[in-house]
């Protein structure tokens, strides 16, 4: 991605590319790994998923609802005014990635980005 968007997906170390099948993926280190998951397992190549969770994010930061809960095929997502964490429903011991809120909307509309281009 050469969009000036790289910036952002570089501080949290997170790579979007399409495999040899043409799915798209998301890579990162820690801490952010269980969020690339989560693109990859939940999100996939669906723009009405993405949009539908930024419109929750936009509802949650204008005050029309407190919180949201959605449990994946592979995690689950609650947001709030505190923040987004995303949990592993597979990996039970593993910690999960707490972002604030503001965060994790610049990584969603960064995936939807990348998936409009390709």
């Amino acid at each position: 991605m050469k969009d000036g968007t790289e910036g952002f997906l570089m501080r949290y170390g997170m790579k979007f590319y399409r495999d040899g099948a043409g799915n798209p993926r998301s890579e990162s280190g820690a801490p952010t790994a269980i969020i690339s998951r989560f693109l990859t397992e939940d999100v996939q190549d669906s723009l009405n998923t993405c949009r539908k969770i930024l419109g929750i994010i936009e509802r949650i930061v204008s005050g029309e609802i407190g919180s949201w809960r959605h449990v994946g095929n592979a995690h689950v997502l609650s947001l709030s005014v505190d923040g987004a964490i995303v949990e592993s429903l597979f990996a039970p011991g593993e910690k999960p990635c707490r972002l604030l809120l503001v965060d994790f909307r610049e990584i969603l509309r960064n995936w939807l980005h990348f998936l409009e281009k390709e």
